[in-house]
């Protein structure tokens, strides 16, 4: 046990610090199997464990990255309009720098694995393939940020001690999208043959508890997402469609995630709650509600008042599990009608709204006349939340997309209202096993989060109905956009159904496409961000230390479109 420890805190010093080298790793450790056999294992274990600050939605990833920026751009969060508005919040290189952390273990990991003898291979392959699938799925949100990254020289002085050459060139995105659909393609098929180690068990496999079906669907899933990224524009089109109508076209070979029970995830075993609200910390502008998500889930939304009252039975019922309810009057506290002037019964949903004036937001956010993502809903101090990586509801949605431009053969309508089923009994699933009661408040309350409504859960044949009426027309029953309304409808459910758990791919796919559409982001009057960003600049690390930087100096703005953008 003293020597793994040893080891560990040896590989953080080189990975972390720069002061050991290769030299003396291999001095105190010279036969590369007992190395091996001591590592493998916990170096993937450890890379799971890093990479939790991307893939958990705990306080950095809510707090910071999804609610302050990546969730503004997408218009999956609500925020306070101003002349920043598109700035990031605080911790924005929160995803980058964690990605290089990760990626220290996997290079190291990599590295052990090629230079085992054939023979031994087929032992260890197992935690090279599971590891490969989870930096993968990271580096590939970083491109969707920032385009052009370092890879392949990127961590290497653990492996190779040249420590005169360890600042890393960056990589052309165009060839690294491709690297991860070509090689996901492997990995998955590895996996159908692979042989198990004995010490490659549900408590170091904290994801897919050591199930290789579920790796192979994970591996096949994030090559899917991967491959509809740069499928619609850009230089890699051919080989975006040819990935999708392979993986698509084959399912016996190429599984993908079709069902909630199959979602890609990390089970929450943490004894507080998910995104429970730190102490004096500002919650408020963390969890403000999406004016554009209420507009696309009531039938009677109203500009004229950014409000409207839910309708069960008629109105997606999706919306009251994921937002409380507000006062219709600007200003006005929580109670009861008629017992107090100053205070009114929550009975409407009103989220921020880009178009809604300072003044009059200002005046909505005085009391409770805003929405507010449900305190304890499905979702928001639940302890019983599962971290999400990759849904059914996507995988549907992907399909039905891939159907209608002709990229696979399916039927693109079909896949589109199982793709709303996914979403909708996934919201359902969760809020019937909350851990908390909803908050319950008396006349004289001013805490708004106990304004909530629980619909029954809907039945498949409601399900069916309300997917079969949106793919025709919206929720007011108002029109797609005319030049391609199926993608419109497809593009919109999708993005409803990412909310606010996956807001990466919903900024992704709204470059991508342009949809869905209605979503208006004005100009704000500043000089640095006046539009919402199509990427992100660098980090400052990366811009002051690289000394390759001068390779991409060019495209470090907010402006550049990444190739496949729209």
């Amino acid at each position: 046990m003293k020597k793994i420890i040893s080891i560990l805190v040896l590989l953080t010093c080189v990975f972390t610090f720069s002061r050991c080298s290769e030299e003396d790793y291999n001095e105190k450790y010279s036969d590369p199997n007992k190395v091996t056999s001591l590592l493998m294992d916990k170096l993937m274990v450890g890379l799971f464990t890093k990479e939790n600050g991307f893939n958990v939605q705990g306080y950095g990833r809510y707090f910071n990255t999804d609610s302050q920026w990546l969730g503004r751009y997408a218009q999956t969060f609500g925020f306070y309009v101003g002349n920043t508005m598109y700035h990031n919040g605080y911790g924005v290189d929160g995803y980058y720098g964690e990605l290089y952390t990760s990626v220290a273990n996997f290079k190291k990991l990599e590295d052990m694995y090629n230079n085992l003898a054939e023979a031994e291979k087929p032992s260890y392959e197992a935690y090279y393939l599971a590891s490969k699938v989870v930096i993968y799925n990271h580096l590939l949100a970083i491109l969707d940020i920032y385009g052009n990254v370092p890879w392949s020289d990127a961590c290497r002085v653990a492996v190779t001690g040249d420590f005169a050459n360890s600042n890393a060139h960056f990589d052309n995105s165009a060839d690294l999208y491709k690297m991860i659909i070509d090689e996901l393609k492997d990995v998955s098929l590895r996996f159908a043959s692979v042989s198990k180690p004995k010490d490659f068990t549900t408590a170091q496999d904290f994801i897919n508890k050591a199930d290789f079906e579920k790796w192979r669907a994970f591996a096949n899933s994030i090559r899917l997402r991967a491959a509809m990224r740069v499928a619609s524009n850009g230089s890699l089109t051919t080989e975006g469609r040819a990935a999708v109508k392979e993986i698509l076209d084959n399912p016996a070979q190429y599984p993908v995630v079709e069902d909630n029970e199959g979602n890609i995830q990390i089970v929450n075993l943490r004894a507080d709650p998910v995104n429970g609200g730190p102490g004096g910390f500002d919650w408020k502008s963390c969890q403000l509600a999406s004016a554009a998500i209420i507009r696309n889930t009531l039938s009677n939304y109203s500009k004229a008042t950014y409000s409207g009252t839910y309708q069960d039975g008629i109105d997606d019922p999706r919306l009251p599990l994921l937002y409380s309810m507000a006062t219709p009057t600007a200003g006005k506290l929580v109670g009861k009608l008629g017992v107090d002037p100053n205070r009114e019964e929550a009975s409407v949903y009103r989220g921020t709204d880009p178009e809604m004036p300072e003044q009059v937001q200002s005046q909505y956010d005085a009391g409770n006349s805003l929405s507010l993502i449900r305190q304890y809903g499905f979702f928001w101090d639940n302890k019983n939340f599962d971290h999400q990586i990759f849904s059914a509801a996507e995988t549907w949605f992907i399909k039905a997309e891939a159907y209608l431009n002709g990229w696979a053969t399916g039927d693109a309508k079909t896949a589109f209202k199982e793709g709303v089923s996914q979403s909708i009994k996934f919201f359902f699933k969760y809020n019937s096993t909350k851990s908390e009661a909803d908050v319950s408040i008396g006349d004289a309350g001013t805490d708004q989060r106990g304004w909530v409504i629980n619909p029954p859960e809907p039945d498949d044949a409601w399900i069916n109905a309300f997917a079969e009426a949106r793919w025709s027309t919206r929720i007011n029953g108002g029109a797609y956009d005319a030049a391609n309304p199926q993608l419109d409808a497809i593009l919109t459910q999708k993005w409803l159904s990412y909310n606010i758990m996956y807001v990466r791919e919903a900024w992704s796919d709204l470059r991508r496409t342009g949809y869905p559409s209605g979503l208006v982001f004005p100009s704000a009057s500043d000089s640095e961000i006046p539009n919402v960003p199509n990427r992100w600049k660098y980090p400052p690390g990366e811009r002051d230390f690289n000394k390759n930087f001068s390779e991409v100096a060019d495209q470090d703005n907010y402006s550049g479109k990444l190739f496949w953008a729209k």
